[in-house]
């Protein structure tokens, strides 16, 4: 009981940091209780270390539809809940600037088998950002400078008023963006095994499946290309994390598992209204309604083999297919930060940092690259896959 009121008052005290006092102690309590759901459902399915929040949602996702086990449906629904009102607590958080100190170079990375697919958007029509191309040229000279990737094996797709027009890039349209992705699985120059590097800093957003194609409210995560739009007779979706997914499913079955996905941007668009200026995500399209999203995604996807739908009940994310390393978790929110005189993101610039430090080497994971990154202000970066004990960049694999 004394821990459990200690945790209650961390808690607040927490909260009282990020929001107004209004409700803090009957927020605090529902979201310990939730939390202690959560810790009672990842012993209870073997996950050892640090909770990670999405693998136990979709594992509980699973086994429900799986044994259509009332209790299992209803603690998928109390988890449901635990990530709303952590939405809704991030809400509330603020930006913060940070400042580095210069890092040692790294250690040599065979890079003779690498390719990357790099997507900064800074020119949308609602809510414009100014850090996302500079975030994806930054990774674009890490990969060509520090590690040593020949530029031709690098697509860019740059979206701002500054990269207007050249041969050397693509817009990121909706079409462009998941045409690119698709196009990996096909290039005759890939080889199986060989490392791919996909990384998109821009908007995301957030659904939810209630009403539509799930009798549980599923959430869904989003990117935002740079053309998306509804009303006036047309209407470009977002792209879903079950579209992503699927697309990276296919790459794998063609190419390998070899995939790391590195995105800077959040997805908690379904509660928190308009965003602030900087903040890297936008409400959902259609009034939260992922349909018309869904319906494109299906489109696209019945060319794989193996299809299955995404709108489908029983779907779950193929997380063997590649490791994904977030700027934060799904509840929280991106923001974009000054420095000096200019705007960029604290996880791209932390995470080429770490990089490139003199502290990583050939023996380091996933995993360790995560717990190297330093603390941020209102973001928790976040690893998911089930390669990610693997070591970076899949080095001697």
């Amino acid at each position: 009981m004394a821990t459990s009121q200690y945790r209650i008052r961390q808690v607040k005290v927490e909260l009282r940091s990020l929001a107004s006092p209004d409700g803090i102690e009957e927020l605090a309590r529902e979201i310990l209780l939730l939390e202690g759901l959560e810790a009672q459902l990842a012993n209870e399915y073997g996950m050892t270390g640090d909770i990670d929040s999405v693998e136990v949602f979709d594992e509980t996702k699973a086994r429900a539809f799986s044994d259509n086990d009332e209790n299992t449906i209803s603690a998928l629904k109390d988890l449901y809940t635990l990530y709303k009102l952590r939405v809704r607590v991030s809400s509330f958080q603020l930006p913060r600037y940070f400042n580095f100190e210069e890092s040692p170079r790294a250690h040599h990375v065979d890079t003779s088998k690498f390719w990357a697919v790099l997507i900064g958007i800074d020119a949308y029509e609602c809510n414009p950002l100014r850090g996302c191309v500079r975030d994806a040229l930054m990774m674009e000279r890490y990969l060509t400078e520090d590690l040593g990737v020949p530029k031709h094996r690098i697509q860019r797709l740059l979206g701002s008023k500054e990269h207007t027009s050249s041969d050397n890039y693509h817009i990121p349209t909706r079409v462009n963006i998941v045409q690119t992705l698709v196009g990996l699985m096909n290039n005759a120059e890939i080889q199986n095994g060989d490392n791919i590097i996909i990384y998109f800093s821009g908007h995301g957003s957030g659904y939810s499946t209630a009403g539509y194609c799930s009798n549980t409210n599923d959430s869904i995560e989003a990117l935002c290309p740079i053309d998306r739009t509804e009303g006036n007779g047309s209407h470009v979706p977002d792209i879903s994390d079950r579209e992503i997914n699927t697309i990276f499913q296919n790459i794998s079955r063609a190419k390998g598992h070899h995939i790391t996905f590195l995105l800077d941007c959040s997805h908690a668009g379904t509660d928190t209204g308009t965003p602030e200026k900087g903040v890297r995500t936008l409400p959902p399209l259609s009034n939260g309604s992922p349909k018309q999203m869904f319906d494109v995604a299906d489109e696209n996807s019945r060319q794989f083999p193996g299809y299955q739908s995404v709108c489908s009940e029983k779907w779950c994310p193929d997380m063997s297919s590649h490791v994904v390393l977030a700027a934060c978790q799904e509840h929280q929110v991106v923001t974009e930060t000054r420095k000096e005189d200019r705007v960029q993101s604290v996880f791209t610039e932390s995470l080429i940092r770490v990089l490139t430090s003199g502290t990583f080497n050939e023996r380091s994971s996933y995993i360790d690259l995560l717990f190297a990154l330093p603390a941020m202000h209102g973001q928790t970066p976040v690893v998911a896959g089930k390669h990610k004990n693997a070591q970076i960049w899949y080095q001697n694999q």
